[in-house]
């Protein structure tokens, strides 16, 4: 080989040696941005990165471990699964399971496990962990945990309050019920079943055309349309169900998707039939005694139309035999008081005298409580009073004193209210006549 051809040999030499220096320049150029790349990554992710060798110790841990967990990555660096403590007892098993088969050259890409933060609290994460290789062997496991506890909670709440949906929905003495778009049942609870008389599954899929073949339920076709239409619905509804007319107050609102759209409606009935049969005959017994109040109403006025002419009638009896007794028995006595009479005849005369007035005592006046309170005596010399008489006159005709007479004549005063006044006893007792 000549000066020349070795020169250009080792021009081309190190040409190829300048380019490969320049490619593995260019290549750890590359590995350190990647390098930087990836300590930004681990540096800023909310996800906590971590890597354990193959004895199950803690070789790294992003800082985002301190905002989950509360532990700084120093402080579990270097500590195997057994000694971080941040796994309950019952989890730790499954982690050295699954760590096994990571090591083995499985990933595992998500299982869900239970935390304990540095102060005790606990939380649930959801770890993913794949082999790192080099050389055909597993060096280390690199893994995520993402914090799931908010969810978890939200499941568990919306697990709880499904429950208890479903536990109001299944012991409800009303029926509910849900349709979708299309008026089809799309869920009923069982007391639906009960009062159809059907299973769900002969429920489920069908509009009320299918389950109301007599055309009751078409009227309820146009208060779902509303409804669909964003409108809250509430009446009431007859429907035949096996042959008997059932009434149902329902209400039925919109369903909405978490955008809000119309999805559906739900609805619940409750059967009001017995009400509705035990309000009419409540009607009807209204009805019944207000025709009743009415005919009492007028037979009570009918009566008391009777009774008062039943009492004119007695009042004018009453006067009729006063007015008798004034005007044909009492004139006559006095005459024969007039006369001369031995002793015998004038006791049989003052006998005559006082029954006679004791007959007549309830009918001197009986609108007048002073008349009724008058004695047989006192009756008479009102009687002529009124008629005019003076006390000699009086005193003469009863054959009694006019010391006697005077004295009836105060006590009639008094039991007419009109002992201290300066009224004239004739008239007043006129008035009383008058007032009969």
């Amino acid at each position: 080989m000549n000066e020349r051809s070795l020169y250009q040999e080792l021009k081309k030499r190190v040409r190829d040696l300048e380019k490969v220096v320049t490619d593995r320049r260019k290549t750890e150029e590359d590995l350190l941005d990647l390098a930087e790349k990836y300590r930004i990554h681990f540096s800023l992710a909310n996800d906590v990165i971590y890597t354990t060798d193959r004895n199950f110790t803690v070789t790294s841990v992003s800082p985002s471990v301190q905002d989950v967990l509360g532990y700084k990555p120093e402080e579990l660096v270097g500590k195997t699964l057994h000694e971080v403590e941040v796994i309950p007892p019952e989890y730790v098993e499954k982690a050295l399971q699954e760590t096994l088969r990571v090591l083995q050259g499985e990933k595992i890409i998500s299982s869900t496990y239970q935390f304990i933060t540095k102060d005790g609290a606990t939380k649930y994460g959801e770890i993913s962990g794949v082999p790192y290789i080099r050389n055909g062997q597993v060096r280390e496991i690199i893994s995520v945990a993402r914090d799931i506890t908010e969810r978890i909670e939200m499941e568990r709440s919306l697990r709880e309050s499904e429950e208890r949906f479903r536990t109001i929905f299944e012991s409800a003495q009303d029926c509910i019920f849900i349709k979708n778009l299309d008026l089809e049942y799309v869920f009923v609870n069982p007391c639906m079943e009960k009062v159809f008389g059907l299973p769900s599954e002969e429920i489920l899929g069908k509009r009320n055309e299918a389950l109301f073949p007599d055309g009751s339920g078409a009227e309820s076709v146009e208060v779902d349309r509303r409804v669909l239409s964003g409108e809250v619905v509430e009446g009431e509804y007859s429907r035949s169900i096996g042959g008997d007319s059932l009434t149902f107050h329902a209400i039925k609102v919109p369903m909405r998707d978490s955008m809000g759209a119309i999805t559906g409606l739900c609805g619940i009935a409750r059967d009001i039939t017995e009400r509705k049969r035990f309000e009419e005959q409540l009607m009807t017994k209204e009805r019944e005694l207000a025709s009743q109040a009415r005919y009492l109403e007028e037979m009570n006025i009918t009566l008391k139309v009777l009774l008062d002419s039943r009492e004119r009638e007695k009042k004018h009896a009453q006067e009729a035999i006063v007015s008798k007794a004034r005007k044909v028995i009492y004139p006559y006595l006095e005459k024969v008081e007039a006369c001369t009479l031995d002793e015998e005849c004038r006791v049989y005369l003052n006998i005559i005298r006082d029954n006679l007035d004791e007959f007549l005592a309830p009918y001197w006046n009986p609108s007048s409580q002073q008349y009724l309170d008058f004695t047989p005596m006192e009756m008479r010399i009102a009687d002529l009073i009124k008629q005019g008489k003076s006390t000699k006159e009086i005193a003469s005709m009863l054959k009694v004193s006019p010391f006697a007479v005077s004295f009836h004549r105060s006590n009639i005063r008094k039991k007419c209210g009109i002992h201290n006044e300066k009224k004239n006893l004739r008239a007043y007792l006129a008035t009383m006549d008058q007032d009969r």
